[in-house]
């Protein structure tokens, strides 16, 4: 019975593993045509389409990768202007295009506004190749002065050429030199940037001059501390100008009571400032530079009479010219002027083209 057992199970276990290896044959025979389907076409295409795209983001992120390994280790680092530079480094700016619609329209206010109708002066005005240096960095920003005043001139006259000439000197430093994506302002130098540095400030004269005659310039009305006919001033600063006026007439009024604005200083030694590098940038760089208007005006007032003039500066000295005084007298000038630049806070060193300041051809280029 055991025996007949044995040779019934040995049979049994025979017949399965046959039957294993069998249908294991015939599995593989399967499989192996099913390769060619399409099925497994389609599934080796989406695995190789996977695949490539597996790649192409690898790379991507490299290239990603690579280019913060640059700010990281310092090969080509975000580095912003103001933080890196100081007054009298050279800086590398360009204007915008010309817009020659803009230059018409300067034109034109200079003759209607600056007292000289005529003058040939001011229709000659146009850009200069300047260089650009350091002044300073106020709140972030850093403002450029050019090197030198323009050679471009503007000629004022009389009344209305003390009413306009903040205005006119700051939209000429406007329209020649903007670059609207690298500047927030444009505009003059101002009495205010050059006071700022000096080792003493001027004196305050707290006077009041009544002008026995009492001829005077429209927007006295809105400078601040000066009184016209009972009603003082609280609007315009003396560097400040909103619009044009144009006074086509002289007039009187009953009542002028005035405030001394004016002073004069000899800036011939490099004691006045601070710092000499605003001696430097301001009166002498080796030589006298050209006299040029500041866009500032100023009050000289006497007891019988007054000045009104506005703010220059030449022959290391600052003063005033007269273009119009309280006895209904005019007089004219002409000089350059002296743009200055305030860039965006966040203007940056552009230091794969850059120099380090130290001169000219040495001068931070910014992007």
């Amino acid at each position: 019975m055991k025996n007949k057992f044995k040779r019934k199970s040995g049979i049994t276990l025979v017949s399965l593993v046959l039957t294993i290896i069998i249908l294991l044959i015939l599995a593989g025979i399967t499989i192996s045509s099913l390769t060619n389907t399409v099925i497994f076409r389609k599934a080796k295409e989406a695995k190789e389409k996977t695949q490539a795209a597996e790649i192409n983001q690898a790379k991507t992120l490299n290239e990603y990768e690579d280019e913060l390994n640059k700010y990281v280790s310092g090969k080509n680092p975000i580095q912003k202007l103001a933080d890196k530079v100081k007054v009298g480094d050279y800086v590398t700016y360009t204007p915008d295009a010309l817009d020659s619609n803009a230059l018409e329209t300067l034109k034109a206010n200079l003759n209607t506004y600056s007292g000289k109708s005529d003058s040939t002066i001011n229709a000659a005005i146009d850009r200069q190749d300047l260089k650009w240096i350091v002044l300073d960095v106020q709140n972030g920003q850093v403002r450029l002065i050019s090197e030198t005043p323009t050679t471009s001139k503007i000629e004022l006259y009389g009344y209305n050429g003390y009413n306009n000439a903040v205005k006119l000197l700051d939209d000429a430093c406007s329209t020649l030199y903007t670059n609207k994506k690298l500047a927030s302002r444009v505009q003059n130098l101002k009495i205010e940037d050059i006071t700022k540095y000096m080792t003493t400030q001027p004196r305050e004269d707290t006077t009041k001059y009544l002008p026995i005659n009492k001829y005077y310039p429209e927007i006295l009305l809105q400078e601040k501390g000066q009184t016209v006919n009972g009603t003082t001033g609280n609007e315009l600063d003396l560097s400040e100008q909103m619009e044009f006026i144009n006074q086509t007439t002289k007039s009187q009024v009953t009542s002028l009571i005035l405030k001394n604005t004016y002073w004069f200083q000899e800036m011939n030694n490099t004691n006045t400032f601070k710092d000499i590098k605003y001696y430097e940038l301001f009166m002498n760089n080796g030589s006298n530079y050209s006299s040029y208007w500041i866009s500032s005006r100023c009050v000289s007032a006497y007891s019988e009479y007054a000045n009104f003039s506005v703010r220059c500066l030449g022959n290391e000295c600052v003063g005033g010219i007269n273009l119009c005084n309280s006895n209904g007298g005019e007089g004219f000038d002409s000089y350059t002027f002296r743009p200055i630049i305030t860039l965006n806070s966040n203007v940056q060193i552009d230091t794969a083209n850059s120099g380090n300041g130290s001169a000219s051809d040495q001068a931070y280029a910014i992007k």
